[in-house]
């Protein structure tokens, strides 16, 4: 995924270079749509006491803008998410949250995180939902993460 970002970014820099260059007018905005065009604020965090929190979604179905800076800090990886996120992206980022001593995360927690990310880019099928990643996450034969 990194390599796309590092294509995108050299492209970018070449359209400014050559604006620059023929004096056309450069400007700052994106062209491209925010990421996360799926969400609204709908309430502030609130914490349960496994430290996951309980209004990720808003009741229309959107991620709840609110939430994002928590979930950053403790599910880092899966936040980074986009929706351009394969199946085995996912994988990658759960398990190296679930696995990384830096982010005091849990299970309920990276289940959070999914479930906002999957709700912000709106992602539908193959991208598992929450509930089939939990089962997966959970299961004792689970290949997901080989640790």
């Amino acid at each position: 995924m990194r390599g796309r970002y590092q294509a995108v970014g050299a492209a970018l820099a070449a359209v400014v270079v050559f604006a620059m260059a023929s004096g056309a007018p450069v400007s700052a905005a994106p062209s491209v749509a925010p990421a996360h065009s799926h969400t609204e604020k709908c309430g502030k965090p609130k914490k349960n006491q496994d430290g996951s929190i309980s209004n990720v979604v808003c009741s229309n179905g959107k991620a709840n803008s609110q939430v994002r800076k928590y979930l950053a800090g403790q599910s880092p990886l899966v936040m980074q998410l986009g929706a351009d996120a394969t199946v085995e992206d996912v994988h990658v980022a759960v398990c190296g949250d679930l696995y990384d001593p830096n982010v005091a995360d849990t299970i309920p927690i990276l289940l959070n995180a999914y479930t906002y990310i999957h709700a912000a880019n709106n992602f539908k099928a193959p991208l598992p939902t929450a509930k089939k990643l939990a089962n997966q996450i959970s299961s004792a034969n689970n290949p997901l993460c080989s640790a």
